[in-house]
């Protein structure tokens, strides 16, 4: 698994991602390259993931940010706790994501609290796109 955001999968590509659908066809490209599961990273846009199982989006409700440092390394965390959990990929990308939104509502850096997620959690849309 790999969890670029948008300037680090231009990058690994060589493609502008300059919509969505260019970043989808990037992951796309990672993911038949050998990556097992592409996460995209969205900032407050959400995020995506593409996998064996198809494409799935997340988008996170609005909230008020204080720190987004380090909310890509709490979605990493999500996932390898969801996956460790034995859960699909769509149920792990909403984990992931309620983490990396919890995580950006504190000022300390890579750090949640459960109960934001807890709240979070169920605002959190997955959507099968492909």
């Amino acid at each position: 698994m790999i969890k670029p955001n948008i300037d680090e999968i231009r990058m690994l590509t060589g493609k502008s991602c300059d919509n969505f659908l260019d970043m989808v066809d990037a992951a796309k490209q990672i993911h038949a390259d050998g990556v097992e599961i592409v996460a995209v990273s969205l900032g407050g846009d959400g995020s995506f993931v593409v996998c064996d199982d198809g494409i799935f989006r997340a988008r996170v409700p609005k909230i008020d940010a204080v720190n987004t440092v380090g909310c890509g390394d709490s979605m990493i965390a999500g996932f390898a706790l969801g996956l460790s959990e034995g859960l699909s990929v769509e149920e792990t990308l909403k984990k992931a994501s309620a983490i990396s939104a919890a995580a950006a509502l504190r000022e300390e850096t890579g750090f949640f609290v459960k109960e934001d997620m807890e709240k979070i959690y169920p605002q959190v849309e997955i959507e099968k796109i492909g």
